[in-house]
């Protein structure tokens, strides 16, 4: 009599197991501490699956499923990753830009189910106002629509290193028809002689105009300079702060706007003239935090009153209004027309390299090399 052993084959650790599953079949695995379920129409089908799922998580490109939305990843991300990092004003304006725009389009989408069409459809409508069957362009400037696309591809990526995402599925994202980035605006020779005349002389309200378009300075740096920072004997000014608006109240921060922006600018005598009538002027005992333009009351002036202040007088002199940022381009462009070389016009503006510089002024450099060919063709 001869008796038959049979032994049940005993699967490895890891492998999971497989069994029908009514018509179909199913399959059940542990992938450290995860338990994953597939199903198939056959049993081979449900093996590949599993297959698959072991190998991405060895490669550390398995991805478990997640009911992470857009809005909770964002909160998470600009709370744990950007907030740190940002100067509190930066950070209100970057969460902003995710609350106006971004997270009322597409903040309750779960994060795994955005693609590359789907955000190029979200941003189409975002940024375009849809009028029957065509979109009509937004007023929204170029920058605002790159800085959110950018934000956001970063904000996808640390998903994938976090492995929420397989992959990032901003890659490939192509933005609309975006408008144009505004030329340079700076006033023509004949507006500033009378930009120049009436600011200076026309009392302390009007006083920081005059600066702005005769040494080429940032608003914020303007407003937060202090008799400090100036050496009228060696004719200088040290710009190395600026104001910032924090829910509408001016700061002065310790450090300019980039680390560039930290520097030493030169001044004409008449500016030193200027700045020396300045300060005669001020009474020192009010001016308790030294400013060297301060509003009525010695406090930080503020960018909203600079900024209608400056409508008025555009209005009175009849020049077109193009924003107090337009007089630090006036002086730039009259440095190019001068001949001042890029070099030395990017240090005093406080760029961080030339190249800034020249994307920005590439509507004015064209004439300034003009004019240095023609110089170096009068020697020959």
């Amino acid at each position: 009599m001869t008796t038959t052993t049979t032994t049940k084959k005993r699967r490895l650790n890891g492998e999971g197991s497989v069994y029908r599953n009514g018509t179909g079949w199913r399959g059940q695995l542990a992938l450290g501490s995860a338990r994953l379920s597939f199903s198939g129409k056959t049993k081979s089908d449900v093996i590949r699956q599993m297959a698959e799922a072991r190998t991405d998580y060895n490669r550390g490109k398995l991805v478990f499923k997640s009911s992470v939305t857009v809005i909770e990843w964002v909160t998470v991300w600009l709370e744990k990753r950007k907030k740190p990092k940002l100067e509190e004003q930066s950070y209100i304006r970057l969460k902003a830009l995710y609350d106006n725009h971004l997270l009322p389009a597409i903040g309750d989408c779960p994060l795994q189910d955005l693609t590359r069409e789907l955000l190029e459809e979200k941003y189409a409508e975002i940024f375009k106002v849809k009028i029957g069957k065509d979109y009509k362009e937004t007023t929204y400037a170029h920058s605002t629509v790159n800085a959110l696309s950018s934000s956001f591809k970063e904000c996808l990526a640390y998903a994938v290193t976090k492995k929420i995402l397989i992959e990032n599925p901003h890659e490939g994202v192509e933005l609309h028809k975006l408008r144009p980035p505004k030329k340079v605006g700076a006033h023509t020779r004949e507006d500033q002689k009378k930009i120049v005349e009436f600011t200076k002389n026309n009392g302390s309200l009007y006083w920081i105009y005059y600066l702005l378009i005769a040494t080429g300075m940032r608003f914020g740096e303007a407003a937060a300079l202090t008799w400090d920072d100036v050496d009228l004997n060696a004719r200088t000014i040290h710009i190395c702060k600026t104001s910032v608006e924090l829910h509408g109240s001016p700061h002065i921060q310790d450090h300019p706007k980039t680390s560039a922006g930290n520097r030493t600018i030169a001044i004409s005598d008449s500016v030193a003239a200027f700045l020396k009538m300045v300060k005669e002027s001020q009474a020192p005992d009010l001016n308790y935090r030294n400013l060297v333009m301060p509003n009525t009351r010695y406090n930080i002036i503020s960018a909203a009153n600079t900024r209608k202040r400056w409508q008025r007088v555009c209005a009175i002199l009849g020049i077109e209004y193009q924003g107090v940022h337009a007089l630090r381009h006036t002086w730039a462009t009259r440095a190019f027309e001068e001949g001042i070389d890029v070099k030395t016009v990017s240090a005093m503006l406080g760029h961080k390299n030339v190249i800034t510089t020249m994307n920005i002024y590439q509507d004015v450099l064209p004439d300034y090399r003009e004019k240095a060919v023609k110089k170096l063709d009068a020697l020959l």
